[in-house]
């Protein structure tokens, strides 16, 4: 049993060491200037809902709960609800519609004052935002690829930093507010507008997927992360002026750290995950020392690395379901894990209107078992996310779709192939070369020839000659 043991904490060990020595490989070149519209759509959510301090009063509630809560659970409810609507042939027309509804829920509530009838239409906007955010997610996700994704995630975080100091600092009073948030609404119906069924028709023709382990792994994270940074809000003073500054400006930094993290040295992702755990424990540690205290100021400002988490889990929800999704089990996740996370903005609001003082117990309490099973899971993201057989394609321009004409062969299945050998295989027996394997794939040549060797020596033959005579071909693809 000791043993056993001890091979446990040395593999977790070796999982974790290897973990932070990962790569990913992000080029300003990917950026294509035609795909702008889908980088640029989720600004407005996390914005509108994390602006009740500002936006409405504590004495504003409804149902005795808070805006923030109630504004936050219409949001998860709305992408959950609506986007079960939504189809990818007609997902344009979809989004437009969504679209129309968050304008027409805004518009009124800008001249209302502010009141329970400002709310319940904040509420509403809220619902509709979530329908739009959710087919926004689905485009970032099938529309993008890997260098896209991370600097639309990475410009939703800046925007929002940047929202948090103009807040704090109050530089146009409370008209600043409204005004930022109607750009915002206005360019969130734009680019719905601009929609084009065309960037991720492919979507529809791709094999039925299944829920398998790197989802399932990337699904934590994103649900974990969403858990630990929303209590923040609810702690006391956080939407004080002084908070807000603090909070922003470290964002700004932690959102440009986290590009060079990409572009410069080509840290994963794994390494934001891991940063955001930390700090967002720290803040909540550091809340409970006494107000004005110089920990408490420390704390406003390490919770700017929020950002980090934020762009972390959306850049790998985009790249593993990309990777490993379609359509259907996109549309699970969504209407299944979103609804189910308003709970994240009902147990902080629970806490926070019948027993405040044991807020940040919880905050604690919750973000430690989060991470200590994120650490403990270190094994299954090493095997199943970070270096599986497929990992190479964080490496690429974007992560290649399913493997159509290995899906189309039966002949390679129980081979003991592993899912790039056979994606390669059946290429090979197409009659792409290993240069347009790689082309094709996004990798280097000298991978490709590396996989088509251990395929080789996997099938007991020495050539292509052999692949041909065993298998036959398959009709050649165009790449």
């Amino acid at each position: 049993m000791a043993e056993a043991d001890n091979h446990s904490v040395k593999n977790l060990l070796v999982s974790f060491i290897s973990l932070l020595h990962s790569k990913d490989n992000i080029n300003i070149r990917n950026v294509r200037l035609n795909r702008i519209k889908y980088m640029l759509i989720f600004p407005l959510a996390p914005v509108f809902a994390n602006m009740q301090g500002t936006l409405f009063s504590d004495s504003i509630r409804l149902f005795g709960l808070d805006a923030m809560t109630l504004m936050g659970s219409a949001y998860c409810l709305g992408a959950g609800m609506l986007f079960a609507l939504a189809k990818v042939k007609n997902l344009a027309v979809t989004t437009r519609i969504f679209a129309s509804f968050t304008a027409v829920t805004y518009i009124p509530w800008l001249f209302i004052p502010e009141s329970p009838l400002s709310l319940l239409l904040a509420i509403l906007f809220m619902f509709g935002l979530g329908g739009c955010a959710a087919c926004a997610a689905f485009s970032y996700t099938f529309a993008l690829n890997n260098t896209e994704r991370l600097l639309g995630a990475a410009a939703i975080s800046f925007f929002f930093a940047l929202n948090q100091i103009d807040s704090g600092l109050s530089l146009i009073s409370g008209f600043f507010n409204r005004f930022y948030l109607t750009s915002l609404v206005a360019g969130t119906c734009i680019c719905l507008f601009l929609y084009n069924t065309n960037d991720y028709s492919e979507v529809e023709r791709r094999p039925k997927a299944k829920l398998n382990s790197a989802l399932k792994l990337m699904l934590y994270f994103f649900i974990a992360h969403y858990f630990v940074e929303i209590f923040y809000t609810y702690l006391p003073g956080a939407s004080m002026p002084d908070a807000m500054v603090a909070n922003g400006a470290v964002g700004v930094l932690v959102v440009v750290l986290t590009v060079a993290l990409q572009f410069i040295t080509k840290r994963s992702v794994w390494n934001m995950c891991n940063l955001f755990f930390l700090a967002m424990i720290c803040t909540y540690i550091l809340y409970f020392s006494p107000e004005d205290s110089l920990f408490r100021y420390a704390a406003r400002y390490i919770h700017g690395f929020e950002q980090m988490g934020y762009i972390a889990a959306y850049y790998l929800l985009g790249c593993v379901f990309k990777k490993h999704g379609d359509f259907y089990t996109f549309k699970l996740c969504v209407v299944t894990i979103l609804p189910s996370s308003v709970l994240s903005y009902i147990i902080p609001g629970i806490f926070s209107a019948y027993a405040p003082d044991l807020l940040p117990h919880a905050a604690t309490i919750t973000s430690g078992i989060i991470f200590i099973i994120f650490i403990l899971l270190s094994p299954a993201y090493s095997k199943h996310l970070f270096f599986a057989e497929w990992a190479d394609d964080f490496y690429c321009a974007d992560m290649s779709e399913a493997p159509d004409e290995a899906e189309e062969s039966n002949m390679l299945e129980g081979l003991g192939l592993s899912p790039r050998e056979k994606e390669i295989a059946a290429l090979l027996l197409c009659g792409h070369s290993a240069k347009q394997i790689a082309e094709k794939l996004g990798i280097t040549t000298n991978t490709a020839n590396f996989h088509i060797k251990n395929l080789y020596k996997k099938l007991n033959i020495g050539s292509r000659s052999e692949l041909f005579a065993r298998f036959g071909t398959l009709p050649r693809r165009t790449v």
